[in-house]
């Protein structure tokens, strides 16, 4: 049996039609943008921290350097991203013990990564 274009080109024509139909009908409204997220931020709990003088590569999207950080009285190292304490700019080869607070957004309930300096309690250079 022998096929041509015109054999199909009825029911392909058809399918087509109804696809594009149902595809279009699916859409009633215009799609509404989701609201803005906007954090509500509050200061946490004032959290002595000792800042390391050597800094460390971050895991994060775009390549930086965070600081090594202990909790007074903690042998467990964390990073904090660089610029991640407001108020506060170290040096690298300085030893550093603070008072932060972390900041909280109030409507997750969780922590942002971000600090704010309370106080430097000391800073002494290491070699």
């Amino acid at each position: 049996m022998k096929y041509n274009l015109t054999t199909f080109r009825l029911p392909l024509m058809a399918i087509l039609a109804a696809a594009t139909l149902g595809l279009s009908a699916c859409q009633t409204t215009a799609p509404v943008p989701q609201p803005r997220y906007i954090p509500d931020i509050a200061l946490g709990e004032a959290v002595a921290l000792e800042i390391l003088p050597t800094r460390t590569s971050c895991d994060s999207a775009a390549p930086m350097q965070c600081l090594q950080v202990q909790k007074a009285g903690s042998s467990e190292v964390f990073g904090i991203g660089y610029n991640d304490i407001k108020g506060f700019s170290p040096r690298t080869g300085v030893r550093y013990q603070i008072i932060a607070r972390p900041e909280i957004d109030k409507n997750t309930n969780q922590a942002t990564g971000e600090w704010q300096l309370d106080e430097i309690l000391m800073q002494q250079p290491v070699r």
